[in-house]
């Protein structure tokens, strides 16, 4: 997972991965999070309140987290 300060550096995380994949024929995906929804997930907030249900690629793991 990577954690991102910006929407832009979310968007050239998520579309960079997508080109290794073609590239090298791999499947090369990796969850993007602001500094602001892994705090409020640290905090107790839910998934839907971290705004985790925008992932373009989930953060599993943290969604899990967030739903206990």
């Amino acid at each position: 997972m990577t954690i991102n300060p910006s929407s832009f550096c979310q968007t050239n995380i998520t579309i960079c991965p997508g080109e290794i994949s073609a590239i090298f024929g791999s499947n090369f995906e990796m969850p993007v999070v602001y500094y602001r929804q892994l705090i409020s997930v640290a905090y107790g907030c839910s998934a839907e309140e971290s705004a985790l249900d925008g992932q373009l690629i989930k953060a599993k793991e943290l969604e899990e987290i967030a739903a206990k």
